[in-house]
């Protein structure tokens, strides 16, 4: 991950109440390694001090800590008019997080490779999907999967709700942006089309609040990160370190 013990980099500039900060790198040997570079990363964003950033899960269901959807605590130091909300995927060896303050986050960071392997369609498309899927060639029919799956994944990541949702509930369309969305540093290509939430009939938010945006990865994998606010965030990216 990028050195989050870098003075002043900038990045402690970054408004998080408007802006989605999303890093990729490497992911550790272990689960608490990868945590703590996310709570590196807080403490990047935030100038908090890193003794007192503490990343942790409480299910929602069973109430046991040590899974479920993640949450940041900032000690002492936190600023009452600051909620940070944090998100982190791994595939393939590779690790990326999420970080803002403009609402409940998520992220998901897939293999294309891996994906085309699994047989998904059944578990994973909506009628919609299945059928605009089927329109497309091989190639470009994998692309759409996978960018569907990051897409729920980071949804339902930002829902708190995981899993326990059948992912056929809901369904993605791409459009192209009608307005700026990238900040600098971020997504090279602003133009690319970028998912949206059509339908989802018990979601538990306006569908309009849900905002979903592309994350630039290398191209054998893909990725998307969710943030419900009520205006479409800043997209900041960090890009992946070796």
């Amino acid at each position: 991950m990028p050195d989050a013990s870098s003075p002043r980099d900038g990045m402690q500039d970054v408004d998080l109440s408007t802006t989605v900060v999303v890093a990729l790198g490497n992911r550790a040997p272990t689960k608490a390694d990868d945590h703590r570079a996310l709570a590196d990363l807080v403490t990047r964003l935030t100038g908090v001090a890193a003794a007192s950033v503490s990343i942790g899960q409480v299910c929602p269901n069973c109430g046991q800590s040590g899974h479920g959807p993640l949450r940041v605590d900032l000690g002492d130091e936190a600023d009452a008019a600051l909620t940070v909300h944090v998100s982190l995927a791994r595939a393939a060896g590779r690790l990326a997080l999420a970080v803002t303050a403009a609402g409940p986050v998520g992220i998901d960071l897939e293999s294309v490779a891996a994906l085309a392997r699994a047989p998904l369609d059944d578990v994973l498309l909506s009628a919609a999907e299945a059928d605009a899927v089927a329109a497309l060639q091989p190639r470009a029919a994998t692309a759409a999967v996978a960018a569907i799956w990051t897409a729920k994944e980071a949804v339902l990541k930002a829902a708190t709700v995981g899993l326990r949702v059948d992912p056929r509930d809901l369904t993605i369309t791409r459009e192209t942006p009608v307005a700026p969305e990238i900040a600098p540093a971020a997504d090279p290509a602003p133009d690319a089309a970028h998912p949206r939430l059509m339908d989802w009939p018990n979601a538990p938010f306006p569908l309009n609040e849900l905002h979903l945006l592309l994350v630039a990865t290398p191209p054998e994998f893909a990725g998307t990160v969710a943030v419900v606010c009520t205006r479409r965030p800043l997209l900041r990216f960090l890009p992946h370190s070796a």
